[in-house]
């Protein structure tokens, strides 16, 4: 399957344990088009929710192999999407998210209705073939799971596990699929009339613990050298020249504010790569920058970031690898 889909995020918002809430969207990829936003997540269980994900606790150490995650035979099946899901979780140090039936099942509606109306996106229309809900938090009050803070992400391929790996890459879908408050996740995958549709809905908690921050790449991780640049909203400078290097992201925990002072990626030699900054335009909690070109493959860089987070001077430094 080539990079020849539809992608999309929805909106959410995300709020801190303790204070007020920050709000997030989310995004429609598309293979000839640009992919676009849209989706909500909050933390109040009794406001108004929406999509989320946060909480504090120790540092995640990423997995012992974070490398490449394992290849596996591309499947629709919603646990294999979701295994796929958490091992690319794992390889930077994020914990799991399980399996519910209540969000498998609205991720799995979404998708068919998708599919049967041959669109990509996050909203129904009620009194359309396969209605379940306007909206994502409509889709989950139908199967019983009410007050929930959730993010949705959409794609069109014929592979649902490639897509979930296809909307990794993006910086704003990765976000809410990487976020340390992230606790439960499903997936679907529909082929209705030569159409196809896979979705993937995902809750935060943000009262659970959760690790202080995750990067991705991780320390030591492998990962491509190249990324197509397509997302919307649009990671990139109007006019960037396309593909870029693979997006490195920082997301910590408990939704503080964090702004980034300096961004440095250096290669072997000790060289600057150039870099383009992936603006915050859904939460405060993150920090993400994009080479502005392919990285060499079987090379290593080190990432160094001066972040303010939460008031306070941070410095994140780590090394990464891109794929020979």
């Amino acid at each position: 399957m080539g990079r020849e889909r539809l992608f999309t995020i929805a909106p959410f918002a995300v709020v801190a344990a303790l204070a007020a809430g920050v709000a997030l969207a989310g995004f429609i990829a598309s293979p000839h088009a640009r992919p676009e936003a849209s989706g909500t997540f909050g933390s109040n269980p009794s406001a108004t929710p929406t999509p989320t994900a946060v909480s504090p606790s120790p540092e995640a150490s990423p997995s012992s192999a974070p490398s490449a995650v394992a290849s596996d035979p591309r499947s629709n099946d919603a646990a294999e999407m979701l295994r796929v899901h958490n091992e690319l979780r794992a390889a930077i140090g994020a914990p799991a998210v399980r399996a519910d039936a209540r969000v498998t099942a609205a991720a799995q509606h979404h998708a068919e209705y998708l599919a049967r109306a041959g669109a990509i996106g996050h909203d129904e229309t009620e009194g359309q073939p396969g209605f379940t809900g306007a909206s994502v938090r409509d889709r989950l009050v139908a199967q019983g799971y009410a007050d929930a803070t959730a993010s949705e992400v959409a794609a069109s391929s014929d592979s649902g596990t490639e897509d979930v790996r296809f909307l990794w890459d993006l910086p704003y879908h990765r976000l809410g699929l990487m976020h340390p408050h992230a606790a439960v996740a499903g997936w679907g995958h529909a082929e209705i009339g030569g159409h196809t549709a896979t979705v993937g809905v995902v809750i935060f908690d943000f009262a659970a613990a959760a690790p202080d921050r995750v990067r991705s790449p991780a320390a030591g991780q492998r990962v491509s050298g190249s990324w197509a640049g397509e997302e919307t909203p649009d990671a990139l400078p109007t006019g960037a020249a396309r593909p870029v290097g693979y997006p490195v992201m920082v997301v910590f925990s408990r939704a503080p504010s964090v702004d980034l002072k300096t961004a440095t990626i250096t290669d072997a030699s000790g060289r600057d790569v150039p870099l383009s900054v992936v603006p915050q335009i859904y939460e405060r909690d993150y920090a993400a920058v994009v080479p502005t070109a392919p990285l060499p493959a079987g090379a290593r860089y080190r990432v160094r970031l001066e972040l303010s987070v939460g008031g306070n001077d941070v410095v994140e430094e780590w090394e990464f690898e891109t794929e020979r």
